[in-house]
């Protein structure tokens, strides 16, 4: 790694240790490029992370490492005391390189297409009024949904929004998508799945409404209008993320810092 950049959340001792990284790496002849680094280092939580994630997810081959200062650290694997680890790790080896899809959703409005990518989850909200959504799985009718949403997650995400919907979790190595609902609607006159639902990476999900006024489609932390979209469609993207695992880290210890 010779080019890096450095994404740091607000406050005193994330920027103490990104100035203590940056220093170090620069003292040892590396670059500093925030167009086309190799490496891009995050000093935070995961908000952190997903924020660095979505600045340079343009880039093919960019790899991600994360130190964590923030509130929730499950993308990253050192702890603020081992930022010398992290230093020396950075200078001396070769990582192993975890990969994961992004989530792709096209958002059909009028005659034009917008496309939109996640890491964590995308999902389709409504807290103004109920929502009704045809939900189609690879172009097939499954249901009408009557609800607030639906979120669609991958197995990076499974561990954030899609849990605390009540979703499964996901370990690495199992490739898939899963659809969980945001407060259904369930009687006699109104029923749908109203339990996750787990599928291939390669199916297609699709959401078609009459009427998403009032709607939003969330994307990791980004938000968008969907008043005048007629069809969401999501799916796995053919974009990677590149997580550089410089010592293995058990996923179930991972699973430590959600409870």
């Amino acid at each position: 790694m010779q080019r890096f950049y450095i994404v740091e959340k607000e406050g005193v001792l994330s920027k103490n240790l990104s100035q203590k990284i940056k220093q170090t790496l620069l003292s040892e002849n590396k670059e500093i490029d925030s167009k086309d680094p190799q490496c891009v280092i995050t000093v935070g939580g995961d908000g952190t992370f997903l924020h660095a994630v979505h600045q340079f997810k343009h880039l093919r081959d960019v790899v991600f490492v994360g130190l964590h200062t923030g509130t929730l650290g499950f993308f990253t694997d050192y702890e603020a005391e081992e930022v010398d680890t992290l230093i020396d790790h950075l200078l001396h080896q070769e990582p192993i390189i975890e990969s994961t899809h992004l989530l792709e959703a096209k958002i059909t409005h009028d005659q034009s297409v917008t496309t939109l990518e996640a890491l964590n989850e995308i999902r389709v909200e409504n807290i103004v009024r109920t929502q009704e959504i045809s939900v189609y799985i690879n172009h097939e009718m499954m249901e009408v949904f009557r609800g607030n949403g639906l979120c669609v997650s991958g197995q990076a995400g499974s561990t954030a929004y899609n849990r605390s919907l009540g979703g499964a979790i996901i370990t690495p190595g199992v490739d898939v998508l899963q659809l969980t609902e945001i407060s259904g609607i369930h009687h006699k006159a109104y029923q749908s799945i109203g339990s996750p639902l787990v599928l291939s990476k390669d199916a297609v999900i699709t959401f078609i409404s009459d009427n998403f006024e009032g709607a939003k489609i969330v994307y990791d932390y980004h938000v968008l209008d969907l008043d005048k979209v007629s069809m969401v469609e999501i799916k796995t993207s053919t974009k990677k993320v590149n997580m550089a695992r410089y010592r293995p880290t058990s996923y179930i210890k991972r699973l430590h810092c959600l409870f």
